[in-house]
Parts: C-alpha cells; sequence; structure tokens
C-alpha cells in the first residue's frame, strides 16, 4: 500500500466567534469558511473543487453523529485523540468554491483553553487535517481523506505561518485497528517479525544476521 501523507491546511480567510443562548447556559462557537478550493493555498497546495464537494458530503456522517470532533492544535499523526478534544463540528456546507463550517467550543480541558485564548483576543481559526498525496504541481490527488478540523493559532503575518505538512513521513491505514500509523513503523514491525520467526526457526546461529536485518529498518 502506498503510504500518505499528512496534509493540514489553515484557511486563509479569518473565522467569527458567536455566542449562543441555550436557556440559562451560554456556548462558544466558531463559525466562517473551514476549506478553500481552487485556490492555492499558504503551502502552495491546491484542493480541486469536486474533491472538497466529495469530501465535504462524506464529513456530514461524522456530523450526523456527533464523531466531527477536532483538537487543539494538529497532532503529529491523523488518528483522533479524545483527551485533545476542543471542538465540535456541527455544520459544514458548501457555499461556491468555500466550505462553510460551524463549530462548537467544547468544555473539555482543551476546549476551556480554546475559550479562554479567544476571550483573551488570541487569534484562533481553523485548519483541517486529512491524508492524501501530492501531484508535481501540487495538486491534491484523488486519494485525499479528510479527516477532522482542528482549532490553530493564527498569526497576523503571512510569512509567520510553517509547513504543517510532514513530507517525511508516510501514514498508512491500518485495517485492524483503524488507526494511522507511519509507514517506516509499519516495515520496522513486519522486519521484528521475521527476525523473531527466523530465531524460532534456526536458533542462535542467525542471531546476528537476523538482528542486522531488523536494524537497517530503523
Amino acid at each position: 500500500m502506498e503510504g500518505l501523507k499528512l496534509l493540514n491546511e489553515e484557511c486563509i480567510a479569518e473565522s467569527k466567534i458567536l455566542t449562543e443562548s441555550v436557556g440559562s447556559e451560554k456556548r462558544m462557537y466558531i463559525t466562517g469558511p473551514f476549506i478553500q478550493a481552487e485556490t492555492r493555498n499558504r503551502n502552495g497546495r491546491v484542493y480541486p473543487l469536486g474533491l472538497i464537494e466529495r469530501e465535504v458530503k462524506k464529513f456530514q456522517k461524522l456530523i450526523e453523529s456527533h464523531e466531527a470532533v477536532g483538537e487543539l492544535n494538529h497532532p503529529e499523526d491523523g488518528n483522533i485523540n479524545p483527551d485533545r478534544a476542543a471542538i465540535l463540528i456541527t455544520e459544514l456546507k458548501m457555499d461556491g468554491n468555500l466550505a462553510m463550517g460551524k463549530a462548537k467550543v467544547l468544555s473539555t480541558p482543551c476546549g476551556k483553553i480554546l475559550e479562554s485564548l479567544i476571550n483573551d483576543g488570541v487569534k484562533m481559526g481553523v485548519s483541517t487535517r486529512g491524508t492524501g498525496n501530492l501531484t508535481n504541481e501540487n495538486t491534491v490527488e484523488n486519494d485525499f481523506n479528510l479527516i477532522t478540523i482542528d482549532s490553530v493559532y493564527m498569526p497576523s503575518a503571512p510569512e509567520a505561518y510553517v509547513s504543517a505538512i510532514n513530507e517525511s513521513t508516510n501514514w498508512v491505514l491500518n485495517e485492524s485497528t483503524g488507526l494511522f500509523i507511519e509507514k517506516k513503523k509499519r516495515a520496522m514491525d513486519k522486519s521484528y517479525k521475521d527476525f523473531t520467526k527466523k530465531l524460532d526457526k534456526y536458533g542462535s546461529k542467525i542471531v546476528v544476521e537476523a538482528f542486522k536485518d531488523f536494524i537497517s529498518t530503523l
């Protein structure tokens, strides 16, 4: 299986902050453009409109089941960690080349941090997290999969943005666990299994050679 790259993208347009009351309870929401298609973004990448429309449509299932959870800042992999949950995406709809969204700030520890940052004037926004590959022209290919949308810190100067793509790491989906793992780690795990099989079959005579093969994958 070909490895997929982890793609994180900030939407250039600034999000808006709303406060809505439900009875005596007030909840904070982030609204605005969450994804932008057919425009070269800050990372120099272009997402085709048809691709974004497809992923937005798929994402509705997560919204309807209340599983569209986003974290406070991007993690280093494609897995969603509930301990880091900060927002719950409640709406995501296409409007021309934009996917307009709405996300509720959760009452979790990370959600409370996000709410405090916003209340103290820190500029926060949203950023998609997905896996996929790129063409030579830096267009996102059809194998792109939108995982979620995270809340991230948004510097005011465009040059202050750093590339959020980990180009050196490929990710593959572990079908037995449903989690993304590094392609290199999967190769290492396979080598370790081969190593232990050789030990069982041939004994100590092949220990050194088998160990060398295993070390070469690290």
